[in-house]
């Protein structure tokens, strides 16, 4: 169970690090000079995405250890 815990929160961790480099990806094509068209954002967004959905699994290794603890006693 230990090994769920820290599973999570390296989800967790990574996740918010791939957030992070998604916004400052955005904010880097934002900054630029010359007007960059929309679909160069897609990467940036992406990564932004992948992030939600990272924390999102981690939520939930988080509550199926949760419930079986729970079910458990």
């Amino acid at each position: 169970m230990a090994r769920t815990v820290i599973l999570a929160w390296v989800i967790g961790v990574l996740s918010i690090v791939m957030i992070g480099v998604g916004i400052a990806g955005v904010l880097d094509l934002y900054r630029q000079t010359e007007r960059t068209p929309l679909k160069s954002y897609g990467g940036a967004i992406c990564m932004i995405c992948g992030g939600v959905v990272g924390l999102g699994v981690a939520q939930l290794l988080r509550l199926e250890l949760a419930l079986i603890l729970m079910h458990a006693h």
